[in-house]
This record gives structure tokens, sequence and C-alpha cells, in this order.
């Protein structure tokens, strides 16, 4: 229809391409324009601007806990459908200490077996359970404890996550859990919790 309007007025006809006159073709003329424009200028503002990145996590030089940022950016994630088992719900594994580690229920997490540095009388089992105000390494924990067993070894420089909670083997061999505030941290000669 536009070619047939275009031909009454006397108009040129371009093959192939309808004939766009008067105001329609003057505002998409226009509108072509202004986004190009703007897509210019966009790509110029964001070529341009500074590069901000979150604050590091550089850890409390006091602290003797692992740096959060080096576990998960320096170490190999695993898989933590590879650590379950037929002994119990969850997710065990073991460490190059001897540990035997697991996750289950909620992110509860807990390591039995020697607890480098656990104070006298107090049992071979450091964890923490889901209601818990604090980490802990008393007799009763044996108790919250499920009887789970380690198929598989968590290699040195590996992290797993299962439950919102996170468990690495650091590269010297030693053991750290944390979810959210709870935390522990089991080296060849002494073991830190948070909160104790």
């Amino acid at each position: 229809m536009l070619r047939q309007c275009a031909a009454h007025r006397g108009e040129r006809i371009v093959t192939g391409k309808p004939a766009v006159t008067g105001r329609l073709g003057s505002t998409a003329r226009r509108l072509g324009s202004w986004l190009a424009v703007s897509a210019c200028m966009s790509g110029l503002v964001l070529a341009t601007s500074p590069v901000t990145n979150a604050e590091p996590d550089t850890g409390d030089p006091a602290s003797p806990f692992p740096v959060t940022n080096l576990i998960i950016g320096s170490y190999e994630k695993v898989k933590y459908d590879d650590y379950f088992t037929s002994s119990s719900g969850g997710v065990w594994f073991s460490t190059p200490l001897g540990l035997n580690c697991g996750i289950w229920d909620r992110g509860a997490f807990a390591c039995t077996g020697d607890i480098r540095g656990a104070p006298e009388g107090s049992t071979n089992v450091v964890g923490w359970v889901s209601g818990q105000i604090r980490m802990r390494w008393d007799p009763s924990f044996t108790i919250l404890m499920p009887p789970g067993r380690a198929e598989r070894d968590l290699p040195p420089r590996h992290f797993i996550e299962y439950n919102g909670t996170r468990c690495a083997t650091m590269a010297d061999t030693s053991t750290y859990c944390q979810r959210g505030a709870f935390r522990f941290f089991i080296t060849p000669t002494r073991t830190w919790l948070a909160p104790p």
C-alpha cells in the first residue's frame, strides 16, 4: 500500500524497500539515531568506569582460622554426592590426620579421632549441631554425632559443601570446617574452636 501511495504522489520507489516518508519516516530515523547514540554512550560509560571489587576477605591477622576466600578461590571443590555412605545420612570423609568427619542434618558437622590440643578430660570428638550456641568437644557430643564412617579421603587443597557447611583439608593436612560463625580448625599440633 505504501508503494501505491508513493507512486500516486510521484515519489521514487526503491525496489525491495518500502517507501517511508513524511512524519513516520522522520520519527523512525530519529529513534534509530537516538538508540545508536545511547548504545555508544552506554558502552563508553561501562568501558571507562573504574573497576570496583568487594572487600577481600583477608581475615584477622591474629586469627588462627584460614581465610574463606583462599579456600573458595584456590582449592578444588568436590562433588558432595561422591561422599554419601550407607553407614549414616549426610556426607562423610576422612582426612590425612586420620580423622573421620561428617556433615549431616541441617549442616551439623563434626570430626572424631585424635583431636590435637583437646582439653584434658574431653572426648575425641569436636563439632556443632543445629540449635547449639557454641562448638563442643565435651563427652555429651558423642551422643549427638551419627555413627557415620568415611569411605573416601578429602585430599589436601580440596573442600566439600553440604547443607550450608563447608569443610576443607588444608595444604598442610589441617582440617577446617565452618557454618556461619561456628567453626573449628584442627592442625597437626593444636585445635581451635569458634565460638568456644
